[in-house]
């Protein structure tokens, strides 16, 4: 029998009429995007800090801990915090944004925290591994991990898997890891058996899956964040990325996240539905495949 594996559906996936670029705020009501994720079958779900902070104020960190244990949200995702190897006003307001995420985190059990160097223009490898392992230290003292998102150029100083990898290393935190999406993965050039001889499977990893067409866009900004298909709607080889964690050890769950214009004006019911209905298809046909391959 296949074994399932659970579905994340990302804040930006779910939170339908946020933007990236604007209003980052979902316009439907925290309990209403977790009664639906569950009811559609995601069982994680992820939060984005702006977001965070207007919830917490109507519902409080308890009260958002029982409507997500009640409709068995079993894996939360926190995001997004940047600029945390920065000195003066930007690592201030960096501090405030990691002051409410690790204080969510404990409060919400959260499985990671998802952290990148977009905007990175100071630190290079030996100052963000000082930085991030502090930084996980905190986590650590939340019951939490934390996970450094791979971006391309000119999004990152350190756009390659080794690079971050080295962060991760010589931070010598064991619950600081490395978040792994497609479209970064394609872009950063890094192939699939890179991820195979590269990461061991004692570091902390997240997966995240979209779709998209192979190569970089012109735009690469506006990909990013406009045109993100569905799982299973582009070229992508997700069989093959999701064949390279799973060899891994990769047993958390396969985060599905769609920035996309389009999506972000669907009504919440049909983004729940087609985002975790095409992912899952995915996600199951892959594994399956996958298992085929083991027991040959």
């Amino acid at each position: 029998m296949t074994e399932s594996v659970r579905i994340l559906g990302s804040y930006w996936t779910l939170a339908v009429g946020a933007d990236p670029r604007g209003e980052q705020h979902c316009r439907h009501d925290f309990r209403l995007r977790v009664e639906t994720a569950a009811k559609t079958g995601f069982s994680a779900m992820g939060f984005w800090h702006a977001d965070l902070q207007a919830v917490r104020s109507r519902y409080g960190w308890r009260e958002m801990r029982d409507i997500l244990d009640a409709n068995g949200i079993i894996d939360i995702e926190l995001e997004w915090l940047l600029d945390w190897f920065c000195a003066g006003p930007r690592r201030a307001v960096s501090d405030a944004v990691r002051a409410l995420l690790l204080e969510a985190a404990e409060a919400l059990g959260a499985r990671h925290i998802k952290i990148g160097d977009l905007g990175n223009d100071c630190a290079d490898v030996p100052l963000l591994a000082e930085e991030f392992a502090a930084l996980c230290r905190q986590a650590a003292d939340r019951g939490t991990r934390v996970l450094f998102e791979m971006l391309p150029a000119p999004f990152s100083r350190v756009p390659s898997l080794a690079q971050v990898l080295a962060v991760c290393r010589a931070s010598g935190e064991r619950n600081g890891g490395i978040m792994l999406d497609i479209m970064h993965v394609q872009r950063t050039g890094t192939s699939f058996a890179d991820i195979v001889r590269n990461i061991g499977r004692d570091l902390p990893l997240g997966v995240e899956i979209n779709d998209g067409a192979p190569g970089t866009p012109r735009d690469l900004e506006d990909s990013v964040v406009n045109r993100r298909l569905l799982p299973g709607d582009g070229e992508f080889d997700l069989e093959g990325f999701l064949h390279a964690v799973w060899t891994q050890g990769y047993d958390g769950p396969v985060g599905v996240e769609v920035l996309n214009e389009y999506i972000r004006k669907w009504p919440l019911e049909t983004a729940a539905e087609e985002a975790y209905a095409r992912t899952t298809r995915v996600v199951s046909a892959a594994r399956k495949q996958w298992e085929a391959t083991k027991a040959r």
